[in-house]
């Protein structure tokens, strides 16, 4: 088995519980289940969904054997993620339920190293085991990845080294918690927070929301509002259209901030010699003023003037 995002293994799986669940791709079965490597002293479980358009009847409880895949890493109690040396730091889709099992697997366990991570397991234990956990001799070649075991190798993005992690968390809780009321399983039969699910969600949503690439629109279309114009015509189709649309109007120049409508012309500031300035500008062959908030026209006095008696 090679690590990897397509990596898939058949194990078996003790299913405790089964509900139904909306999935992005549709329908799906929520499962409670215990792997080989699920610490059952403990009682932890493991959650996972299954598509329904791979198995439409609902799940039956029980030992099965099932085909899983790498999913995320799990979160530590303390914070941040497990390395995801061992199995059960690890989630997992659920592929195909394969059919019954009498028991168990033995392996692998809760002491099992996932392939690859064998140096890496021995440096954070600070003792060398092998998958059984009966001793380990390292076999010298560097960790799979240095992104702390993420799934996909070649990710050159550390969420956790992230100076920005902390509100990127806090960005995923403040989703969690507008959606909590709509996500199954967030509370128990008791009314008791399940925070397992708690965690699962907030997981799913930094996975595929918070950490999906925002695709930007061509500023024209998106600024015109015509996004889903350019859905339903095609992008060529669009384009055409816009090159032989004729450009829009040039805008009406602004009026200046002290202008005469009644005579159309801009008003002059006067200030000289005053504790406020006075805007104006000369009329009918520079006779008489017109002055800005004032009705009546001035004459030379200061003494208003109507247009009769002008003439």
């Amino acid at each position: 088995m090679t690590t990897g995002a397509s990596t898939s293994f058949e194990t078996t799986a003790n299913i405790t519980t089964v509900s139904e669940a909306d999935g992005k791709n549709g329908p799906q079965w929520h499962l409670t289940v215990q792997f080989p490597w699920t610490n059952v002293e403990k009682k932890f479980v493991d959650y996972v969904y299954i598509d329904k358009s791979s198995i439409p009847d609902e799940p039956t409880r029980g030992i099965h054997r099932v085909e899983v895949a790498f999913r995320s890493l799990k979160n530590k109690q303390e914070g941040g993620k497990h390395s995801g040396t061992h199995y059960w730091m690890n989630n997992y889709w659920m592929n195909k339920i394969i059919g019954p099992a009498d028991q168990m697997n033995p392996q692998p366990n809760i002491s099992s190293i996932w392939p690859g991570k064998e140096d890496e397991a021995a440096r954070n234990s600070g003792q060398a085991t092998d998958n059984t956990g009966n001793g380990y001799v390292s076999n010298g070649n560097p960790p799979a990845n240095g992104n702390g075991g993420h799934y996909d190798p070649s990710a050159p993005y550390n969420l956790y080294a992230d100076r920005n992690y902390g509100q990127i968390k806090g960005n995923c809780n403040n989703i969690l918690m507008a959606l909590e009321s709509k996500l199954p399983d967030m509370w128990d039969d008791d009314g008791n927070p399940n925070f397992a699910m708690w965690v699962y969600w907030r997981d799913e949503i930094y996975n595929n929301f918070q950490a999906i690439d925002i695709t930007v629109y061509d500023q024209e279309v998106a600024e015109g509002g015509l996004v889903e114009e350019a859905k339903k015509l095609g992008a060529e189709a669009f384009i055409e259209k816009m090159a032989n649309e004729p450009p829009p109007p040039a805008p009406a120049p602004e009026p200046a901030a002290h202008y005469c409508e009644k005579h159309k012309v801009e008003y002059e500031k006067y200030d000289k010699d005053r504790a406020t300035p006075m805007y104006a500008h000369k009329w009918n062959d520079n006779k008489h003023w017109c002055v800005e908030g004032n009705d009546s026209l001035l004459d030379e006095k200061g003494q208003p003037v109507t247009e009769a008696t002008m003439l």
